[in-house]
């Protein structure tokens, strides 16, 4: 008997008993099927997250930000009034080595922002430099960002976030127009548009709406909104080769040389990091869905066991006459072996279609879930396609050998004895 012959007699067998088959494989479909939606579900989930960081200018970055209490043991103990400033930004660029780009920051509250026509919106004010289109990796969609200029002289200028255009002024064109923003309840700042910035859409990891935003220069934000010359927040985009805690030291040690030798107040962390403890953990999902999967694939292998074994019994005097005019021991162990293998693969096949299907409905679930992200990806690589098929096939060969040895054990004479 050929190879050929021995493949045409398992897929023989599927076609004439579909529906024990089906039966036989509906646990190997289930169990590869669930796997792999996890992994499709899961790697989609990385991916936004890795989406969110280029958003945000990459994942090779340290976000500093100074503490407002003295932290003892987890708890506040008093506060401290040390700040960060523009100049201690100034100088972290200048002397901290492997540094790209250093982006102090200020975050303001809703305000109330208003058009010149009278079209109102919530949005969030941000106070930046120059810097920040090339740092975070932005592109402005009409107009320009603010310049050299515009931080040195604290101009009354803005550049607006998508929708936030949109809002304020529907299909007209922002550039040169004049938009208020209400400080408090006696105290407005108008300011100048001159930029609008490319839609982003919304960001997992970050808890505003970017397109929602209005920028302002920095030192405009300090004059006019919060009256103070401290930074809330500063960071750093390093190169990508760099040691992250080298930088980290450095940045402190410039810190602390500027602020008396004070560093109980530097507060940062590190994307990265976060990024491969999310990778740990998806680890240990995937390691426990795999026992799970494992543990379901083992008994429905026994299952293609027994149906394995049932179809020797049944062909106990097919054995027979083929042995009686000459097949060998390995033709008939080769026949029943591809049955199992045939079947195995059969679920596994059908199980990374399930799979894919059963993603596309998770990820459905998952975006009504997790209602700001608007798409959630699903991705499923060749590899774990090509593992799943290999893993068929183990099985097949795993729980189709015995019946396929007791096949060929078996004697012609006992063979054509045995009754149908």
């Amino acid at each position: 008997m050929q190879f050929y012959d021995a493949v045409a007699s398992g897929v023989t067998y599927i076609q004439q008993n579909r529906l024990r088959a089906g039966l036989s494989i509906l646990g190997i479909l289930i169990g590869v099927a669930s796997v792999l939606c996890m992994i499709a579900i899961g790697d989609g989930a990385k991916k936004i997250i890795a989406d969110d960081l280029e958003k945000l200018g990459g994942a090779n970055r340290i976000h500093f930000w100074a503490s407002p209490y003295i932290y003892r043991r987890g708890k506040p103990r008093k506060p401290t009034t040390e700040r960060y400033t523009l100049e201690d930004a100034h100088a972290i660029e200048a002397e901290t080595p492997n540094v790209r780009f250093v982006l102090p920051q200020n975050y303001r509250t809703r305000k109330w922002i208003t058009s010149g026509h009278g079209s109102r919106m919530m949005g969030y004010i941000e106070g930046v430099t120059a810097a920040y289109v090339t740092a975070t990796r932005s592109e402005i969609q009409d107009g320009r960002f603010f310049s050299a200029n515009d931080i040195d002289r604290a101009l009354q200028v803005c550049v607006l976030g998508a929708n936030t255009a949109r809002e304020l002024f529907g299909e007209l064109s922002p550039i040169g127009k004049e938009v208020k923003i209400r400080v408090s309840r006696y105290r407005t700042v108008r300011l100048r548009a001159i930029g609008v910035m490319s839609p982003k859409g919304r960001i997992l990891s970050h808890p505003r709406l970017q397109d929602d935003s209005i920028y302002v220069p920095l030192t405009t934000g300090q004059q006019r909104f919060s009256g103070s010359r401290h930074v809330e927040s500063i960071m750093i985009f390093y190169e990508k080769d760099a040691d992250v805690y080298h930088v980290i030291d450095s940045v402190k040690s410039i810190l602390r040389k500027r602020h008396r030798g004070v560093d109980n107040f530097i507060k940062y962390s590190i994307p990265k990091r976060r990024v491969k403890q999310l990778e740990k953990l998806e680890k240990v999902i995937k390691i426990a869905l795999g026992g799970i999967a494992g543990f379901s694939l083992f008994v429905s292998g026994i299952g293609i066991m027994n149906i394995c074994l049932v179809s020797v019994g049944e062909k106990t005097r097919e054995i027979g006459l083929r042995k009686a005019v000459g097949a060998k021991r390995m033709d008939i162990f080769y026949q029943f072996l591809t049955e199992s293998i045939c079947l195995c693969l059969c679920g596994g096949v059908l199980g990374i279609a399930g799979g894919w299907f059963a993603a596309h409905g998770m990820a459905r679930v998952a975006v009504r879930i997790v209602p700001i992200v608007e798409v959630w990806p699903v991705v499923l690589s060749g590899q774990w396609i090509v593992i799943s098929v290999l893993f068929s096939i183990f099985m097949g060969i795993i729980f189709g050998v015995y019946p396929a040895i007791r096949a060929s054990q078996m004697t012609p004479i006992d063979a054509l004895r045995t009754e149908a």
